[in-house]
């Protein structure tokens, strides 16, 4: 990509984005919510250092704010608001974050640097309801793959996947609470496909740990293979799923011309007009220092607000729309 200084801009969201107004809880989920503070800000309350360890230790700070009024909305619609069920996944989620470092954003941006210089994995821009791009490009192969070192021991650890979508959420303003995704196989395929074990982690990681984060997603240039299954799985999708879910291409510029994404904000290949080919030396670093700054002013915010807490609402310590990194919001 161009010099860092040219896309910085494409961090911040826009002043005008309307973010997608969310439904009111019922009453049962009213009640539920407040169950899950109860539990989880719990004076006494602990949780093992890492998977399979019997050492516990309380909530940091970091785990807190991730535990918003938000987060726990998420996590119970997404068990269909099964309460002894949100709970086994948060807890789950929880360790797993512990296990994998995930708040140790240097670290994980040094281990998924490798995988990304090929541009394969993309946070930039916003849609027009302020949800955070995220660009796939599959026909961008991770090249390391070639080496059988790298397939034995890829666990999921470090995921290019989990460090944008984190990144994602770190980008959020507040009232946005999911990504806009676009998955793209513009150009050339370049080196193998990507292991089954991945995909496979992929797909646990998404469904356990993100549910209802993935917001609309485009799937520009498919494939005929992934055509075909498409069209034989489409019928018993679900209607919610479907409503998520977008085909066309990045010269059709659907996601434009239908009012999802203005071409200020969407790359070119996706159908925007942004010609900014990934430089990874000059993209990496400028995602990782916005990152940091945005997660050290919001974290100064959530501790201003008083005694700690869990299920505090994100719009008390995210960055409002048009915000930078150093915005002081109220």
């Amino acid at each position: 990509m161009a010099a860092a200084s040219s896309i910085l801009s494409l961090f911040n969201p826009p002043a005008d984005i309307k973010p997608i107004i969310k439904p009111e809880l019922t009453e049962d989920q009213t009640t539920k919510i407040q169950s899950l503070i109860d539990h989880f800000g719990a004076p006494d309350y602990a949780l093992p250092v890492k998977e399979h360890a019997e050492d516990k230790v309380s909530l940091s700070n970091r785990e807190m704010m991730f535990l918003s009024k938000e987060t726990l909305v998420r996590f119970l619609v997404g068990t269909k608001d099964d309460l002894p069920a949100t709970i086994t996944r948060l807890e789950n989620c929880l360790i797993w974050r512990r296990t994998e470092d995930v708040e140790n954003v240097e670290r994980m941006a040094d281990a998924c640097a490798p995988e990304s210089k090929t541009g394969k994995n993309i946070a930039l821009g916003f849609s027009t309801k302020g949800q955070p791009i995220l660009y796939f490009f599959p026909n961008r192969s991770y090249l390391a793959y070639d080496s059988q070192e790298v397939l034995d021991g890829f666990s999921g650890r470090s995921h290019p996947l989990v460090y944008m979508l984190e990144r994602a959420k770190d980008l959020m303003c507040a009232g946005v609470t999911n990504t806009f995704v676009v998955f793209n196989w513009h150009g050339k395929k370049q080196g193998p496909s990507t292991p089954l074990s991945v995909v496979k982690s992929t797909n646990h990681i998404l469904s356990n740990f993100y549910p209802e984060t993935l917001g609309l997603s485009s799937f520009q240039d498919i494939p005929w293979v992934f055509k075909t299954l498409i069209n034989l799985v489409w019928p018993f999708v679900d209607p919610a799923t479907k409503k998520k879910v977008k085909f066309g291409s990045g010269k059709g510029r659907e996601i434009v011309k239908e009012g999802d994404v203005a071409a200020s904000q969407l790359l070119q290949e996706a159908g925007g007009d942004l010609d900014i080919p990934y430089d990874h030396d000059s993209y990496w670093p400028a995602l990782l220092n916005v990152c940091l700054q945005l997660r050290k002013d919001e974290e100064e915010r959530w501790i201003a607000l008083g005694d700690r807490q869990v299920g505090r609402e994100e719009k008390q310590f995210k960055r409002h729309a048009g915000g930078t990194a150093s915005e002081v919001s109220h």
